[in-house]
């Protein structure tokens, strides 16, 4: 009674089909806490709650509260951390216990009972509202734990009204490194036999937005992603703007496997080309492609150009968006960028140039990315849609 969780792996396991920890397991779900449970929470005191080293494990408070630790011990012990991790992550799994243990002290209701408002005002909805909602000593490492009890216990499902927070870690951490890793790098391998850029193995976005998914979904399993999941998903508060750019190729990913529907397309391709691109200059490129009197096809060819700098901006410089907010030292970061590029970067797809792929661009080639957003900022000066500032020169120089 009061012995330390289990922390154990999934490496090497078994990677069948995932199950809850605490499915088909029968527990005492009474939503008050009793007077005598609420007595020996207080009474087994910090050192104990929090199982530090020296704590009594075979204090009879234990066994009074057992039927509020056994699900917690239950599911912390299901959790996948790797043998050998540092030592501040048991203590925020311990601490982590502890803070559910005294919340339902306060409250005198069993976190069975909580609502998803009830777990939201204990996680927070960003990193500071968090430190403010539980006791000082409940290190940042407590929280994603709090996460995972939430989700297993209080079938919470709110994690985009919790800020910025590590989806991919805290699936692995629910589901198994093998489940979440596995399926990731299935969608992966399509993804780049399509050419999609979403499928480099250093690309961040995928993996957020298929653990978003897998959360959501309360399954690791690609199979369980269906037509209907993603249709809410997009149009709902699921996933930031870029996740929702990842969510298209992610749809198209799990229907040529076979689950759900492919996503449906509007009358033009630009969800797709645009795929990676800021919003705000997604929308400035669009019109300047309605306005401009060029032929279509040198519309279309510069418009892909500015989305290949759209997608260097949101990764170099997100705040010039916005090419109101572009600068000399903006020109002169893209110019030396282009200086620099390789056949394939900033591409969403790259079937074409497969055999090309990170060589250096030609000269003629760089002349021409420069030219084209040259082009961009000369014509918003000339419509008088920004102010005439002395930027297109700048992009002249190499």
């Amino acid at each position: 009674m009061g012995d330390s969780v289990r922390v154990v792996s999934d490496a090497g396991g078994d990677h069948g089909r995932w199950s809850s920890p605490i499915a088909g397991r029968q527990y005492d779900r009474m939503p008050l806490v009793l007077a005598s449970e609420q007595r020996a929470i207080y009474e087994l005191g910090l050192l104990n709650l929090r199982r530090r080293r020296g704590y009594d494990r075979h204090a009879p408070q234990w066994n009074a509260i057992e039927r509020l630790l056994a699900p917690l011990d239950t599911v912390s012990s299901s959790f996948s951390i790797e043998p050998g991790t540092q030592q501040h992550l048991y203590r925020g799994l311990h601490d982590a216990v502890a803070v559910l243990l005294l919340r339902c002290a306060e409250t005198g209701r069993s976190y069975w009972s909580w609502t998803s408002q009830e777990w939201l005002d204990l996680l927070g909805d960003s990193h500071a509202a968090f430190r403010r909602s539980v006791p000082e000593w409940a290190e940042g490492a407590v929280r994603p734990f709090l996460c995972a009890h939430a989700f297993l216990l209080g079938d919470f499902d709110a994690f985009h009204r919790l800020g910025y927070f590590g989806r991919r870690t805290l699936a692995a951490r629910l589901f198994g490194e093998a489940h979440v890793d596995a399926e990731i790098d299935r969608i992966r391998r399509v993804l780049a036999g399509w050419g999609y850029r979403y499928g480099r193995c250093d690309d961040p976005t995928i993996p957020a937005v298929a653990s978003q998914m897998f959360l959501i979904a309360r399954s690791p399993h690609l199979e369980d992603l269906d037509t209907a999941l993603f249709d809410r998903v997009r149009a709902g508060p699921y996933l930031t703007e870029q996740g929702l750019r990842g969510l298209h190729p992610l749809q198209r990913v799990v229907a040529q496997l076979g689950y759900c529907d492919p996503p449906q397309v509007g009358s033009s391709n630009n969800q797709i080309i645009a795929l990676g691109v800021p919003e705000r200059w997604r929308r400035w490129a669009e019109r300047w492609y309605q306005t401009s009197t060029l032929t279509p096809k040198v519309r279309r060819t510069t418009r892909a150009i500015l989305f290949k700098v759209g997608r260097w901006l949101a990764i170099e410089s997100p705040e010039a968006a916005d090419p109101g907010q572009w600068t000399r030292q903006t020109c002169a970061a893209w110019v030396a960028a282009v200086d620099r590029m390789n056949v394939g970067d900033y591409n969403e797809r790259n079937v074409t140039q497969r055999e090309r792929i990170g060589k250096p661009l030609a000269a003629a080639s760089k002349a021409h990315l420069l030219s084209a957003l040259r082009t961009f900022f000369r014509d918003c000066q000339e419509w008088e849609w920004l102010p005439r500032r002395c930027l297109s020169s700048q992009m002249k120089r190499m």
